[in-house]
């Protein structure tokens, strides 16, 4: 077997774990992790980048979490990964997984209740402002 042909294997072989392990873990979630986690689909992108730098700035938040976001930003923006790009398919993967990994690290060490008082705020905003849209 060529060098390469293992490095694949040994690639999909890491984003297929990577990939049960993101699914059992949104099995274990709780009903209201994930009524959190669909409110925050709803909400538009802009308000989702608000949330985030609300969140990388609020004192409230642990620091570890502040962290995790730029340390995203990092590897997503850097050319080596887990598994290269230019591999079809899985080097995208591996993307899309270490995204969710991060983002599910960074939402379960922030307080439930200040998720969901930043996320009604903003709710409540894009409402507001959907409204202003429409009645103009």
């Amino acid at each position: 077997m060529e060098w390469w042909q293992i490095v694949l294997i040994v690639l999909g072989t890491v984003s297929l774990t990577l990939l049960v392990g993101g699914w059992i873990l949104w099995r274990k979630a709780t009903s209201q992790t994930k009524a959190l986690a669909g409110r925050l689909q709803r909400l538009p992108w802009r308000a989702k980048m608000q949330l985030a730098l609300t969140m990388m700035t609020d004192p409230d938040v642990p620091v570890h979490a502040r962290i995790l976001p730029p340390l995203l930003i990092l590897y997503l923006s850097m050319p080596i990964d887990i598994i290269p790009d230019f591999v079809p398919v899985i080097g995208q993967i591996d993307d899309v997984l270490v995204l969710a990994v991060g983002l599910g690290l960074m939402l379960r060490s922030v307080p439930v209740r200040l998720l969901e008082s930043r996320i009604a705020a903003l709710e409540l905003e894009t409402d507001i402002s959907s409204r202003r849209t429409i009645d103009a």
